[in-house]
């Protein structure tokens, strides 16, 4: 192997390093501002405290059975909406694009 071609596939592989690794970087900044806990919470204060408040007053004074009976079907019920919303909202885009 002569030394310009060593030459030319050790700056290949020196440049897809640097491509993975500025890949890596920008999936790192995306991850922690999207996981931000501390600004969620704070944009989203005044929503927290009246649930904490609800759910506090629920427990406090014993659930109501209509209640329970809505919280045991809605929610089940809620989550497989939401997962067929879900579904078909990314099966009707991959349609759209071809």
């Amino acid at each position: 192997m002569a030394s310009g071609e060593k030459q030319n596939i050790e700056q290949e592989i020196g440049r897809a390093r640097d491509g993975i690794g500025s890949g890596i970087d920008e999936l790192d900044r995306k991850l922690r501002s999207s996981l931000d806990f501390q600004r969620f919470a704070s944009a989203h204060a005044p929503e927290l405290v009246a649930g904490g408040a609800i759910v506090g007053f629920l427990v406090g004074f014993g659930f109501p059975k209509p209640l329970r009976r809505i919280v045991s079907l809605g929610l089940p019920l809620a989550l497989v909406a939401y997962k067929v919303k879900k579904a078909r909202g990314n099966g009707a885009a991959s349609y759209e694009e071809v």
